[in-house]
């Protein structure tokens, strides 16, 4: 009983010593902030104060101060005892800490008069004083017991005495005596021994055996050490080899429950084969289950993991002086006859927010009116006036940094905004003026615009918002419509299973592609009526029922209607392409969708590059309140946009404005994802998964033609006449594009001495079909040979008579008819 309460005592002894080594860097806190503290952060001392560059920041900062004023240099004390204190709970001492604190503070009263009597006089102590903006070197206790108590009575010399007393006292009271000798004659001991082995070293002859019994006892002392280390060693391992067999065990135990489930498993599929009879074919899987079925199993699904992204580098924004610049922007309005205070500011990693309180009878506006002054007396290359700020009776005047802090999309998707973020759809932006995570809900949206000029980060944007949904969405949740006329935005997203067919980069296709989304919303609109719900949140979450048939199976009820459906989230990127070839069919599908298919779970993301009135249209942003703008040429794009004023204003490079559904501009800088990341995480993707193409959908797109798209819409309007005219337009279009082409490709050909459809795919950025019918048409010209093999086709033709295809047209036009005869056969 004794062995096993002594066992218990140790092992709890050990648990509070491993938990006083992980508390002994607290013990550090008062010394770092000693070491780090810096007079000119107190608002008491330097006005305006410095930003704070404590380790333990503000507070630090006033620890220092109020320890300074209160005891002066004896303050650095403290450290030490919490040093002390630490140690001993780390190694196990009951140091008797609140019984000995008192005479601490007897310690620490002392040694406060006695440093406010010798720093007096000059000195080190009163340099040291005076680096951190101290009067007394023994703050207040010092000069009020010894300025103006003692040192008047008993003089310097005898105050200097009392406290010496007082302190040696304090010291022999709080340590006690007993340990203090011991540590004395410990002291002692350890001295003399050195001695004594300097002396035996010394000697010739004489002290040969003092020696070789010094060197034994050395010997004994090693000897026994290296033994307990052993036998700490042995018992180390013998706990991990007792801990890889209970697991072991563990993992066995797994084992065989789970054969034995499966044997049970494969025992009542016997029978129920056995009780059906003769047991015929079985039945075929419904139609939406092959449409829908993956191309080759791979196993579960598995969310690709935040290890495939870059690690983060740390960035930090440069401010300035934000003291200068707020007295610098208070006098330029005073300039102007506008009084106004500074409430607070707000430095964020992009941009720091000044918010000013005006004085009572200004307008808002004459802020507004004077903002190329202000710009120009901030040195900044863009200021963005909020006035006011919403829910405030203030102005929010936006200055961007010196320098940025970037912000990558693995910061945002490790925070905890982004974990415990409850939206059906999250959208990850990147972070606001405040250096807040910007996150929103697609499904509570329910559509999003995202408009700039060209390079403004609209790209990045939308990268990061689809490898949001890709770390959080399964297959079997969400699914993607991907619209790329560029053909180079979305390759990377070319074999995800997400997508319902493949990326679309013909123009005519979008508009069966949003045909079909019409079709699906009814479709689900009518089986969410059937099922008595009202959207996609209650279907996917409503309880379902069983009832037990005749052969005693489990047949789910409304077994016709499946159990969930998946959100549906069309991408299209350059919405102003697919405008200017279809929109008499775009339109009013567009506007069937945003008006109807939120509650069917189908949302739209609408991005461009031309934010004017012909291609964002009053009936598209009626129903798409949800806005992103990036810096625009002019304040009328932002107002195509955002329906106000100030993108215009944003400094590029991912700086954004965001509209939430309840009509806010938030400032925000958006995440930046890199090209190998997205490619690392749709990799780990197509290596565990399938495409999973809805196969009736891709059969009708592959085999659907641009003639077959009927540009009036539904048979209406137009006569035969205008249809021949309208065709032969668009063939005279195609041809003199196919003739343009043709040159690209004899003259990349002429620079890179290389012909193949993949080379042409990268270095002109086409896509398959169309460098494949390139390369046609170059061999059909007589340029380049058959094709044999895989590898690139021979070049013909030298450079001198490339060069006389390149400046000839006839050759061109050659090519070009040669080709449209045999399509036309």
């Amino acid at each position: 009983m004794t062995d096993h309460s002594s066992n218990i005592a140790e092992k709890n002894q050990g648990r509070r010593s491993v938990v006083a080594w992980l508390l002994f860097p607290l013990a550090l806190f008062p010394l770092a902030a000693l070491l780090t503290y810096d007079w000119r952060s107190i608002p008491a001392l330097c006005i305006p104060p410095r930003p704070h560059t404590n380790w333990i920041g503000a507070l630090g900062d006033g620890f220092a101060y109020y320890g300074y004023s209160l005891f002066g240099i004896a303050v650095w004390t403290i450290p030490a005892l919490c040093i002390i204190a630490g140690l001993c709970a780390a190694l196990g001492r009951n140091a008797r800490i609140l019984r000995r604190l008192p005479w601490f503070a007897l310690f620490l009263f002392s040694t406060s008069g006695l440093l406010q009597v010798l720093g007096g006089h000059g000195g080190p102590l009163a340099a040291f004083a005076a680096s951190v903006n101290t009067p007394n070197p023994g703050g207040a206790i010092g000069y009020l017991v010894m300025t103006r108590a003692l040192s008047p009575l008993i003089s310097d010399f005898g105050s200097s005495v009392v406290m010496a007393i007082a302190m040696l006292f304090a010291l022999i009271a709080a340590v006690g005596l007993q340990d203090m000798a011991a540590f004395l004659r410990a002291l002692a001991n350890w001295a003399s021994a050195r001695n004594g082995y300097s002396a035996a070293t010394g000697a010739s002859n004489g002290n040969s055996d003092e020696e070789d019994q010094y060197l034994a006892a050395l010997r004994a002392k090693e000897d026994a050490r290296r033994l307990k280390e052993e036998e700490k060693a042995r018992i180390k391992a013998e706990k991990i080899a007792a801990k890889e067999a209970a697991r072991a065990a563990k993992e066995a135990a797994k084992e065989a429950a789970r054969a034995e489930k499966e044997a049970a498993r494969a025992e009542k599929e016997a029978a129920k084969q056995a009780k059906l009879g003769t047991g015929g074919a079985a039945p075929a899987p419904a139609p939406a289950a092959q449409a829908a079925a993956p191309q080759d199993d791979k196993g579960p699904y598995i969310l690709p993991s935040t290890n495939l992204l870059k690690p983060l580098s740390k960035s930090k924004a440069d401010h300035g002086d934000v003291g200068e610049m707020s007295k610098r922007l208070i006098d330029t309005l005073k300039i102007f006859n506008i009084d106004a205070e500074l409430a607070y500011t707000v430095p964020g990693p992009v941009v720091t927010k000044y918010a000013l309180h005006l004085a009572p009878g200004i307008r808002y506006s004459a802020v507004k009116s004077i903002s190329d002054n202000l710009m120009g007396a901030l040195h900044a290359k863009s200021i963005r006036i909020e006035a006011p700020i919403p829910g405030e009776d203030s102005v929010g005047i936006e200055v961007p940094n010196r320098a940025p802090a970037g912000i990558t999309f693995r910061e945002i998707v490790e925070s905890d905004a982004w974990r415990n973020f409850k939206g059906e759809l999250p959208l990850l932006f990147g972070k606001d003026a405040a250096g807040k995570e910007l996150i929103a809900d697609l499904a509570s949206m329910p559509h999003m615009l995202v408009a700039g000029a060209t390079g403004q980060g609209k790209s990045v944007c939308l990268n990061a918002i689809i490898n949001g949904l890709l770390m959080t969405k399964t297959p079997e949740e969400l699914k993607f419509i991907m619209v790329d006329p560029k053909s180079v935005e979305f390759t990377a997203y070319a074999a995800l299973p997400h997508l319902i067919v493949p990326v679309i980069t013909d123009n005519m296709k979008v508009v069966f592609s949003l045909q079909w989304a019409v079709v699906e919303m009814e479709k689900r609109l009518k089986m969410f009526a059937r099922a008595k719900v009202k959207n996609i949140y209650d279907f996917n979450h409503r309880p379902s029922f069983t009832q037990t048939d005749m052969f005693g199976e489990d047949t789910a009820v409304g077994s016709d209607v499946p159990k969930t459906v998946p959100y549906v989230v069309i991408i299209i990127d350059e919405v102003a392409d697919l405008m200017a070839a279809a929109a008499k069919q775009v339109v009013p599908n567009i506007s069937r969708l945003t008006a109807k298919a939120r509650a069917a779970g189908i949302h739209l993301i609408l991005a461009t590059q031309r934010p004017d009135a012909k291609v964002i249209t009053g009936t598209i942003k009626a129903n798409i309140p949800g806005r992103v703008a990036f810096k625009t040429a002019t304040s009328i794009d932002s107002r195509t946009i955002l329906d106000d004023i100030g993108a215009e204003n944003l400094i590029g490079r991912g700086d954004m404005l965001f509209k939430s559904k309840e009509g806010l501009l938030i400032r925000a800088q958006g995440a930046w994802i890199r090209d190998d990341e997205v490619s690392a995480v749709t990799h780990f993707i197509e290596e565990h998964s399938a495409t999973q193409f809805d196969d009736r959908f891709t059969k009708k797109l592959s085999t659907l033609k641009e003639e077959e798209v009927d540009l009036y819409g539904e048979g209406g309007g137009g006569d035969d006449a205008e249809r021949a005219a309208a065709q032969e337009a668009r063939e005279q279009v195609k041809a003199e594009n196919n003739a343009s082409d043709f040159k690209k490709a004899v003259e990349c050909i002429i620079n890179t001495q290389r012909a193949s459809t993949s080379h042409f795919q990268r270095k002109l950025g086409w896509g398959y079909n169309h460098s494949a019918k390139i390369m046609d048409m170059l061999e059909d010209a007589g340029i380049i040979g058959p094709q044999i093999g895989a590898g690139p086709r021979q070049i013909i033709m030298d450079q001198e008579q490339l060069l006389a295809v390149f400046n000839s047209n006839s050759s061109v036009g050659d090519a070009e008819q040669d080709t449209q005869e045999e399509d036309g056969q």
